[in-house]
């Protein structure tokens, strides 16, 4: 994606790339003759048929192998590698550009398997970017690393568009990109008439979407790492006894929120019987049944993967607002009882079915038997956009769901 300074200082100033890119999206719009020509490999807001004969009139130079302009608002891209691989015997792998949080990384975990599964001929390399901002988390490479599907992991350094997220700055990728590889960025659609984000990413990436929406895929090492495995006895020791363990994630980068009332909620539980574990900073550390994790010392997939191992021994279950938990919590197969902040009509998108919404607006493309409705008195107001639930109603509302009785 060619990008100059001009560019840069322009996504710098929000207003003045509001009026840019709107007025970018209308020459779009009134002279839609004016059509970019792609490659015959991916195309904008058109759905690639798939098995279509292919035929390339444009050279194979090195934009061939690219994303050849910045997106208009609302475009999105679908691909098609089998076309790619039939017209062009040059094609030597796919480098996956990553510019997104943990949890959004999660999502793609299904469908790079498959798409692994339709190309094992062709390497995968990741690439992401170095920086922590509001679209991008650097940690998505060390899961990447774990991945099997992906043989190995670059950093660029980039930088976030203000208004359209896929537009983010990667180009400084392109210098550890081999020739032949076709850069291609890990775009998803994400509005209310997008049925599921991973829906969404396998029919951008060509790949047949499943009926059901599969969880996010997680891989262990077989012998768990030392930090793991000290975590591991000594919470199987003090929790033993317990109806189980709650695991607390009750803060989210995206919204920049943190629950104010999580040493309450935290204590509730354990006097009810529960081993309370969590992520968030804030609760009770001077329990005994009480373990905040210190994510200083574990990698992201340490902490799933000790959850993974207490689960086989245990009952778990989570009680997480609507962040990197929500993706978790499904590919772990653990119950959610998922506390949703603000109102976002998009929320779809990010559901499973293992995760009741506790929600002060029901959602009619959810399912209504999957939330729990949130009377006035039920809550405080956070900000203008954000709430905090009751501690005492929340917990009510986890005994109602998943108190030991409950449990078949």
């Amino acid at each position: 994606m060619k990008q100059f300074s001009f560019y840069r200082f322009i996504c710098s100033v929000r207003p003045l790339c509001v009026a840019y890119e709107t007025l970018r999206w209308l020459w779009h719009k009134v002279f839609f003759f004016v059509h970019t020509r792609t490659p015959v490999w991916y195309q904008f807001d058109k759905k690639q048929v798939l098995g279509a004969p292919a035929k390339e009139t444009l050279p194979f130079d090195a934009q061939w192998y690219r994303i050849k302009r910045p997106l208009y608002r609302h475009e999105h891209v679908y691909y098609d590698f089998e076309k790619a691989l039939s017209v062009n015997p040059n094609v030597k792998g796919l480098a996956l550009i990553f510019f997104m949080g943990i949890g959004d990384y999660l999502y793609t975990t299904p469908m790079l398997e498959a798409l692994k599964k339709k190309y094992p001929q062709l390497p995968f390399y990741g690439y992401v970017g170095a920086d922590f901002d509001r679209n991008n988390s650097p940690l998505v490479g060390k899961l990447l690393q774990t991945n099997p599907n992906v043989e190995k992991v670059f950093y660029f350094k980039g930088y976030r568009h203000p208004l359209i997220w896929k537009n983010y700055n990667y180009q400084d990728a392109f210098k550890d990109i081999p020739e032949g590889f076709l850069a291609v960025p890990v775009y998803y659609d994400y509005s209310i008439h997008v049925e599921h984000r991973v829906k969404s990413l396998f029919e951008t990436f060509g790949l047949p979407v499943p009926q059901q929406v599969p969880a996010p895929k997680m891989y262990f090492p077989t012998k768990p790492a030392v930090v793991v495995q000290e975590y591991l006895d000594n919470i199987l020791q003090r929790a033993d006894g317990k109806k189980g363990i709650v695991f607390l994630q009750l803060d989210s980068r995206g919204s920049n929120y943190v629950y104010p009332h999580l040493k309450q909620l935290a204590q509730l539980l354990m006097a009810d019987g529960y081993f309370v574990m969590s992520v968030t900073k804030g609760g009770p550390l001077d329990e005994p049944n009480y373990c905040e994790v210190d994510i200083k010392k574990f990698a992201i997939n340490e902490t799933w993967h000790l959850l993974t191992l207490l689960k086989a021994q245990m009952p778990v279950y989570v009680i997480a607002v609507n962040s990197v938990f929500w993706a978790a919590s499904a590919g772990l197969g653990l119950p959610n009882l998922g506390l949703q902040h603000w109102i976002d009509k998009k929320v779809h998108n990010l559901w499973y079915p293992n995760i009741e919404v506790v929600t002060d607006y029901i959602y009619p493309l959810l399912p209504r038997e999957k939330q729990i409705f949130a009377p006035a008195e039920s809550y405080t107001r956070h900000n203008k956009k954000i709430i905090d639930y009751d501690p005492q109603w929340v917990f009510g509302w986890f005994k109602e769901k998943f108190g030991v009785s409950n449990i078949v």
